[in-house]
């Protein structure tokens, strides 16, 4: 077993790091300490730790102050993409919940953050309809892209949803994020100034720290988080009916997409995909705020 112990820079709280040498000699802690997703972990646990240190602080006479401490990390799995990069990485934390001294589930699978768009394309017909309806987010003549891929994990051999792809962890880019992966997975082009984001800034949630981030989908044992965008782009009929069942995705990393069109208004019924309900609500938001 290969041990060593990390010192979080802000709270100065140290926990210990064990990898199976099984693990180690293929990628050496080093290495998984350098993973962007479990950085930004570690930091955000040193800052929860510093927060709860001073409400301590701020009010030595009430002992209830809940903190979690975490005394050590045991690495279980690493997985990496065909480039070499660390893709996936599972451990489990050893950690206590004060003041009652219980143990709280720590099994984490990381994964960093995603992108998700809420693509909607117009047709000149839905200009038309436009001038017609007083409230345009949920138009009937309004289009959204979804993709229909293999999900083992589901398992569905043919899940739509709406385009999304992992975040650059080295540089944690939204914007550039989800311009990439919607003509990687889709073939249309959109500019990054055309994107919006839809996440609202979470300073004022109860719980958060302050950073914007995004939405947990599944924070029981998971560290991803998805940063919603929308962006509505004019096409033809023609370019429309191009799209209608286009084979896409990069098929040398194992993507294999077929694009789906569904009306905005049909959103709702037509997709499993959490993603896709929290963007159209969010994207009404944003049309009728």
């Amino acid at each position: 077993m290969d041990t060593t112990t990390i010192t979080l820079p802000k709270s100065r709280s140290q926990i210990q790091l064990e990898c199976p040498q099984s693990i180690a000699a293929k990628t050496p802690i080093k290495t998984i300490l350098e993973f962007p997703a479990f950085t930004q972990w570690l930091e955000l646990l040193d800052t929860q730790v510093t927060q709860a240190e001073a409400k301590k602080a701020a009010d030595q006479a009430d002992v209830s102050h809940t903190r979690v401490v975490v005394n050590k990390i045991s690495i279980q799995s690493v997985d990496e993409f065909r480039s070499g990069k660390i893709g996936f990485l599972k451990f489990v934390a050893d950690a206590t919940h004060y003041p009652e001294k219980k143990r709280v589930p720590g099994v984490v699978f990381l994964r960093g953050g995603a992108v998700a768009i809420l693509l909607i394309l117009r047709t000149p017909s839905s200009l038309v309809h436009q001038q017609k309806q007083p409230v345009p987010s949920f138009k009937d003549t309004d289009y959204v892209v979804l993709t229909e891929q293999p999900r083992l994990a589901v398992p569905d051999f043919g899940l739509c949803e709406l385009p999304a792809g992992m975040l650059d962890g080295s540089t944690g880019e939204f914007s550039g994020t989800a311009a990439r992966e919607i003509q990687e997975e889709t073939g249309l082009v959109v500019k990054h100034k055309d994107l919006i984001d839809l996440t609202p800034p979470d300073s004022g949630v109860a719980g958060s720290s302050g950073g914007l981030r995004g939405f947990y989908p599944s924070a029981g044992g998971c560290d991803e988080f998805i940063r919603l965008f929308a962006c509505e782009k004019h096409v033809s009929e023609d370019e429309l009916s191009q799209l209608r069942g286009k084979l896409s995705g990069l098929r040398e990393d194992g993507e294999f997409i077929t694009l789906r069109l569904v009306r905005l208004c049909d959103l709702w019924k037509n997709c499993r995909d959490m993603n896709a309900p929290a963007a159209a609500y969010l994207w009404d938001r944003h049309i009728n705020k």
